[in-house]
């Protein structure tokens, strides 16, 4: 009486550890409905679960997904999509065991730090009076600077002011920082002598 006794008390724990032991499957494999099923290779995914008489069907993944991992999915994941509103285009493409990578347009540099881009944004244009210091790339934008005194731009090169004097030339207008200086022909003696009787010419005569 006592030997069924101590049975009816064991029995519970050896049924709980049975479970446990069924419960603990290895890194290679997944747990459903108390089996332990080998996972499927990246690129595939669980098409029929194992059971007592059969191991784990995969299939593989069909078009625009994608598993990267050993896995018990039932489905793929989807494939990331680079959207151009985002400034994203495709980097790299999906593959059934990777996933898009995205980068951003020409033009474009990303505004977040992963690998994958996610957004990026246009580059900065320089304004007049400005120029380039660092040409914008995928993961920085436009970096400006003011153009130094006696120079001007359009905003992407600073340019020296025309110097009329050295052009034997007179100045009718200062350079600023977004416009050039504007120079004019001096005279000639002759001109100013012909210039000087025209004049004389229409002179009241003393009586």
């Amino acid at each position: 009486m006592s030997i069924l006794y101590n049975l009816s008390k064991l029995l519970p724990l050896l049924f709980v550890n049975i479970v446990l032991c069924m419960a603990a499957c290895n890194n290679a494999e997944y747990e459903i409905n108390g089996w332990c099923c080998p996972m499927c290779d990246p690129g595939k995914r669980v098409y029929k679960h194992c059971d007592e008489f059969r191991s784990t069907t995969c299939d593989s993944c069909p078009m625009s997904t994608y598993t990267n991992i050993p896995n018990g999915f039932i489905e793929c994941v989807p494939c990331s999509v680079c959207d151009q509103s985002n400034g994203l285009r495709v980097k790299q493409a999906c593959t059934v065991t990777s996933d898009t990578v995205c980068g951003p347009l020409p033009g474009y540099y990303c505004i977040d730090s992963s690998y994958n881009c996610k957004r990026a944004k246009k580059h900065s244009s320089c304004s007049p009076g400005q120029y380039i210091k660092q040409t914008g790339t995928e993961f920085r934008d436009t970096v400006c600077d003011h153009c130094p005194a006696g120079s001007y731009s359009d905003g992407t090169l600073c340019k020296l002011h025309t110097d009329c004097e050295s052009l034997h030339k007179t100045t009718i207008r200062e350079g600023t920082d977004t416009t050039d200086a504007e120079c004019r022909d001096r005279a000639s003696l002759l001109t100013v002598i012909l210039y000087l009787s025209s004049s004389c010419l229409h002179c009241p005569r003393a009586e």
